[in-house]
């Protein structure tokens, strides 16, 4: 449903000598009436254009080519690049060359585009040309019916992921490149039909109307493949094949991620999390073990968190993405087990209108989803229910078969870790059984890899992260690891007598631990791998392990444990 923005060109798309047919304004009226936003993107001179009826149907609407915007809701003009000189105006006229000025343009045809190109050559640059069908436009730098579409769309709170252009000639095309979904009529400019994600048959209003009829008024909202697909990269397959998924599904579909604790779900979703948010969707990630707080290193990504009193509120939050653009981690792991779900209610309520009003956030993510969405029922469970076909949703789960039947039903594609509890099986399978996974031993997905399931099987390896994934990372740094886990010291004779429960304790320990058992620890590399299997931490062990080749002795080698191990200390304290 997230492609529910339209711009439209005017000359030659909307119009045919300036008039807008009467069954294209009733279709496009209809568009507005069933929750849709539509913009007009013209070259034309700023209120040259007479809307009638129309005038009120559009949320905004960019004039002169992208140089001036127009805020229906507020009335308030926008001159985003400025306005042409008045030099390069006075040379434009000296030379004879016959102008239109607009409120930051002037426009000329062909042929006297050779002589603006001089004008422009001789006083130094200063603006850009556009064509149009033989009409040549002198713009400000940086101006065009993209870029002057996009701040138009930041104004009001759209983003440009939700939005289907229409466009036929030339000065369209960074319009259409802006869009997520390119839409050409039938007799559009060569360069505007082959970029096009789809090409009406009919020419000009016409052909509008046939893609609004086929689409949006049918229902519909452009789930179609896109010749420029954000592709977000999950892996690559055993043949070394990069293997991606599109940004367009997530954000259009419902994502299930299923397999055992400690298999990598959480790695994956924040690998698709971080590639969303380079690609400029907006993500919000419900988080109950604190999994995914590291996201926060990211521009632009925010990590919300607190307990009972300190929690921001939902509607805070939901504030903070609205009006703030960012993407969102909410970390519950401090807030009390038995408010979640109310919490997680009173979320999805409070996002409804943003999702209904500006189509975001793209991508919303409910880990350890058999917590918030139990079998029959629930508040969280209501209010998620009516949302649901919006698409754009995640659920995260060890256990699939304790999703309640609705919100797994809901599902489109699912993405699967080594899995072994039969019931969970049992679920998944069924499921997903028509895409040919009932031969597929769920117990035998190796570590490391992940079985996708969208009509396809193939087995990837986990791409690398931007933001490294630490589980439970909070955990390690100060409240004790279970007895088996901890760090014995010992010399090559016996045991010392002192163990480490976390990271915190074995930093406190390094300047106590004799340095018989450190050189003893050091040259076993056992320190190493106690980060990497105890503790779970590539980015420690690593730095460890480089520390031991060092072969370091005495003083130097407790001052080198001790400052590797405190930089790591800082460096994950500093992400809670």
């Amino acid at each position: 449903m997230y492609r529910r923005v339209m711009a439209f060109d005017f000359d030659g798309t909307l119009a045919v000598h300036g008039v807008v047919p009467r069954e294209l304004e009733d279709a496009l009226e209809q568009c507005r009436a069933s929750g849709h936003a539509l913009f007009l993107v013209t070259g034309r001179r700023f209120e040259t254009v007479s809307l009638g009826r129309l005038s009120q149907v559009f949320t905004g609407i960019v004039w002169e080519n992208g140089a001036v915007l127009f805020h229906t809701a507020t009335g308030e003009v926008y001159l985003p690049f400025g306005q042409l000189e008045d030099r390069l105006v006075q040379a434009l006229k000296d030379k004879e060359i016959p102008l239109e000025q607009g409120l930051a343009i002037a426009a000329t045809w062909v042929p006297h585009d050779q002589e603006v190109w001089q004008v422009l050559g001789a006083q130094g640059g200063g603006a850009v040309v556009e064509y149009n069908k033989g009409a040549v436009m002198i713009l400000p730098a940086g101006a065009a019916k993209g870029a002057g579409l996009e701040r138009l769309l930041t104004i009001c709170g759209f983003s440009a992921h939700n939005l289907a252009a229409f466009g036929d000639a030339e000065n369209d095309i960074s319009m259409l490149r802006l869009s997520e979904v390119a839409v050409s009529v039938g007799d559009a400019v060569s360069a505007v039909r082959e970029m096009a994600d789809v090409v009406a048959s009919q020419p000009g209003p016409a052909g509008v109307l046939e893609i609004l009829d086929r689409y949006p008024l049918a229902g519909k909202y452009f789930d179609i493949p896109l010749r420029r697909e954000r592709r977000i990269m999950v892996g690559r397959d055993k043949e070394d094949r990069e293997v991606s998924l599109p940004g367009s599904r997530l954000a259009g579909r419902n994502l299930g991620v299923f397999g055992d604790s400690g298999t990598g779900k959480s790695w994956v979703v924040g690998l698709l999390a971080e590639g969303l948010h380079h690609e400029d969707y907006q993500v919000l990630l419900v988080d109950p073990e604190g999994d995914f707080r590291g996201l926060r290193a990211l521009p632009r990504f925010v990590a919300l968190e607190g307990d009972h009193v300190s929690m921001p509120s939902p509607s805070a939050a939901v504030s903070l993405l609205e009006t703030g653009g960012v993407s969102v981690v909410l970390d519950l792991n401090r807030y009390p087990v038995a408010l979640r779900i109310p919490y997680v209610a009173e979320l999805v309520r409070a996002l409804r209108p943003l999702r209904e009003r500006k189509y975001r956030p793209h991508w919303i993510v409910f880990d350890e989803a058999q917590q918030i969405f139990p079998p029959g029922g629930g508040e969280a469970t209501n209010a998620v229910g009516p949302l649901l076909e919006q698409g754009g949703w995640g659920f995260v789960s060890y256990r699939p078969d304790r999703l309640d039947p609705m919100v797994l039903h809901a599902v489109h594609h699912c993405l699967a870790t080594r899995l072994v509890e039969p019931e969970a099986v049992r679920a998944v399978k069924e499921h997903c059984g028509d895409c040919g996974i009932e031969t597929v031993n769920f117990a035998e997905i190796a570590p490391g890899e992940i079985l996708l399931c969208e009509g396809q099987v193939a087995r990837l390896r986990p791409a690398f992260r931007r933001v490294p994934h630490i589980r439970h990372f909070y955990k390690y740094l100060e409240v004790p690891l279970p007895p088996g886990k901890r760090f014995w010291f010992r010399d090559a004779q016996a045991g010392v007598g002192q163990e480490a429960a976390s990271l915190y304790e074995f930093l406190q320990l390094i300047p106590k631990v004799p340095r018989a058992s450190l050189e003893y620890h050091d040259h076993r590399e056992d320190f190493s791998r106690w980060a990497e299997s105890a503790l779970g931490d590539a980015d420690l062990a690593a730095r460890l392990r480089k520390l031991a080749h060092r072969q370091l002795k005495g003083k130097q080698l407790r001052e080198a444990i001790r400052e590797t191990v405190a930089a790591r200390y800082e460096e994950l304290n500093a992400l809670r």
